[in-house]
Formats: structure tokens, sequence, C-alpha cells
């Protein structure tokens, strides 16, 4: 029984798999996209809340994990339409590193700094920007299925990945053009 087949047949135990399955993996969408711990945990809950409200919606024609960040990414929408967000702070802590079977510890500073300066880079993006990187290169999402969840056409996602793309050569060209990034966050001085 597939998934969205459950929930309409039992909620409780639909909702609870639906947590277990797609729970983290939609927070981190989140954060990636809000940058922060209560908004993303705020996107996530009400994410989960109108997926299984919205159940009999669900119509096949996409993954269900596309139908259920495309909800994400409209209540994002409403959000930033509802308040306006000025700076972003992105945890380091919460980034997931892959682990090296032979680390160097040159090499390894090196790849840390590289992902610091890659996660502040993405935090510094305009907010549709960002979201449109999170789910294309954090997620996998295609540049059709993004335009569908920010219902806007396809030549405006490729516009934003290329803008936002500029955005983060130049701030990277800055970060290592630079003596690297302060605590916090911003580039040291020469």
């Amino acid at each position: 029984m597939q998934l969205w087949e459950l929930i309409a047949a039992d909620v409780e135990s639909g909702a609870k798999r639906l947590v277990s399955e797609y729970g983290a993996r939609l927070y981190a969408t989140a954060y990636r996209i809000c940058g922060n711990e209560k908004d993303a945990e705020d996107l996530v809950q009400r994410t989960l809340v109108r997926t299984v409200e919205r159940i009999g919606s669900f119509n096949g024609k996409s993954a269900f994990f596309t139908w259920m960040c495309a909800i994400l990414v409209n209540f994002n929408k409403m959000d930033r339409r509802g308040k306006a967000r000025n700076a972003l702070s992105f945890d380091e802590s919460a980034a997931v590193d892959v682990a090296d079977a032979h680390p160097d510890p040159a090499e390894r500073l090196a790849k840390e700094d590289e992902a610091a300066a890659i996660r502040l880079a993405v935090a510094q993006l305009p907010d549709l920007e960002r979201e449109t990187v999170v789910l294309h290169y954090f997620n996998g999402f295609s540049v059709p299925e993004i335009a569908r969840m920010q219902k806007t056409p396809e030549g405006t996602v490729y516009y934003r990945l290329h803008q936002a793309r500029a955005g983060i050569r130049g701030f990277l060209a800055k970060v290592f053009g630079s003596d690297g990034i302060t605590s916090d966050g911003r580039t040291a001085a020469r």
C-alpha cells in the first residue's frame, strides 16, 4: 500500500509513517530555504498537516515528495509575503559532512572551509534564488518540477539559478580572495 493510500485509509498510522519517512528530508529542505530552526520546524509542521488534510488531492502526476515540497514552497511564499526577512544565519553544526576513509587533516580543513563558504554564499542569496538553489542542487528537483512548485515559467527558474550561481561565485571570490571567513560569517579584511 502506498503511503498516500495509507493516510487516506488510516490517518493516524499514515501520519506516523509520513513523519518517519519524510520528516527529516522535509526539515533539511525547509532549513536550507529559510535558514533557521524555528521557521523550518514551523514550515515542516504546517506542510505535514496540510499533506494529511489534502491527501485526496494528490493525483500521482509527480513524486509524492515533490508534491509535499510544493506545499512547503507555497507556505514559505506566504510567509515571505507576510514578513520581511533581513538576515539569515546557518547553523554550521547542522550541515552533514561525509567522512573520508583516510582523511588528510589539511585536505579536511580545506573542504570544511569550502563547505562553510558555500553555506554562507547560499544564505546570502535573495529568498527566491535561495529557494530555487536548495530545491535544485540540494534536493535534485528538475527545472520543470521547480517551475511547477513555484508556479513560475521554466525560464524564470533558469534565470534564478543563473543569478544565484553568479551571486555564489562573487561571494566565494571575496571569501577566498581575502583572509577567510570570520567567526560571525563575514569575510576577513586583508
